[in-house]
């Protein structure tokens, strides 16, 4: 068992000091944020992006994926306009 554990460990120690990939679409994502660098809401960036409803689960998936990745930084704030809760998306420095 704890050759296992040690070998995942060590995939996962190697996965984070190999470069990530980036995508067209990321690419895109990251340079529309470093315009942005108070951030944006997450809706917003969804639709900026999505040219169909049905794809916003794509889009979702792939902030998640970029925030796995340390890329961007996705926090709950307070919308001082409706008083709610909203996700809020940030470029990582």
């Amino acid at each position: 068992m704890s050759f296992y554990i040690d070998y995942i460990g060590e995939k996962m120690n190697q996965a984070k000091s190999q470069k990530s990939r980036l995508g067209r679409k990321e690419k895109a994502v990251l340079d529309f944020l470093a315009k942005h660098p108070e951030g944006i809401w997450k809706d917003e960036l969804v639709r900026h992006f999505s040219w169909a409803s049905r794809y916003d689960s794509v889009m979702n998936k792939r902030l998640q994926q970029m925030q796995k990745k340390g890329l961007i930084e996705i926090r709950a704030e307070i919308n001082p306009e409706s008083g709610r809760s909203k996700q809020r998306v940030y470029l990582k420095q």
